[in-house]
């Protein structure tokens, strides 16, 4: 009897790491999914057509070689990113294990991946991402990407700035107002212009609406309306700005030390 390349002991680190409950597996659409897979040679929609895309994920886990599943495993760890919490997970040690336990498979070092969040190349690279969605005409899952990308970099921001984040549940409103204060780019800054206080509060708002539309428009939850391409493109490219933006204000104040005083600078 062949067994099971992973086995239910490690399914609940893995299903941790992917985000997979509901169903869903990281921030992949149905079309984003298949197209994953058939660039390791895996045709899911042929020989997994039934189910979620977490209960597909999981039949494939077990049936497949481990060589394969190694793989597999690090090319979603490589997507994923990182995440709030992952410096204390129990989960992300074990999912590194079972990649090495397969298949000796080069792990991809988080530490990295989180360095790079709060600079233009990693938003760069999740722009080069939504972009490819959009080119593909899979204009829920870029919604979903620019809505991960720029909640990945406020929660960095909180994280670094802060030291301890606060609980803000997915609440983008919120952690932007927290993040917007501490570099110094709310309404409290009596040294800005206000013709750019009026561009920043133009920047609430767009992180105010990106959240409702996420879920209405997305491939994150069950869709109320199927976007247009020119309304996805908007929601992109907004988000885009947003982060481009703090990323770019926080690396400007953290080179000329002005991140630990309150006393005027330039955003």
């Amino acid at each position: 009897m062949t067994h099971p390349a992973v086995t239910t002991f490690d399914l609940p680190a893995i299903e941790n790491v992917l985000g997979m409950e509901g169903g869903y597996v990281l921030d992949f659409s149905n079309r984003t999914f298949a197209m994953f897979f058939a660039e390791l040679g895996v045709d899911m929609d042929k020989d997994y057509p039934e189910g979620s895309k977490a209960n597909r994920l999981r039949a494939f886990l077990r049936d497949a070689e481990p060589a394969l599943v190694a793989r597999a495993l690090e090319a979603l760890l490589s997507r994923r990113g990182s995440h709030e919490g992952d410096d204390a997970s129990q989960h992300l040690p074990k999912y590194r294990n079972i990649i090495a336990r397969l298949g000796g498979a080069r792990v991809i070092a988080l530490a990295s991946v989180e360095t790079d969040v709060l600079t233009l190349a990693y938003v760069r690279e999740l722009e080069a991402k939504t972009d490819q969605r959009l080119a593909a005409s899979d204009l829920e899952g870029a919604i979903t990407t620019a809505r991960t990308m720029l909640e990945a970099v406020l929660l960095e921001l909180e994280r670094r700035l802060l030291g301890t984040p606060s609980d803000h549940k997915g609440d983008l409103q919120r952690l932007f107002k927290a993040v917007a204060k501490q570099l110094r780019i709310d309404e409290e800054r009596t040294d800005l212009d206000d013709n750019f206080k009026q561009v920043v509060r133009g920047l609430v708002q767009i992180v105010n609406g990106l959240a409702p539309i996420r879920n209405k428009m997305s491939d994150g939850h069950p869709r109320e309306r199927k976007p247009a391409p020119h309304h996805a493109r908007v929601i992109v490219n907004a988000a885009k700005t947003v982060a481009t933006f703090l990323v770019e204000s926080y690396v400007f104040q953290r080179e000329r030390g002005l991140l630990s005083t309150t006393r005027g600078s330039t955003a």
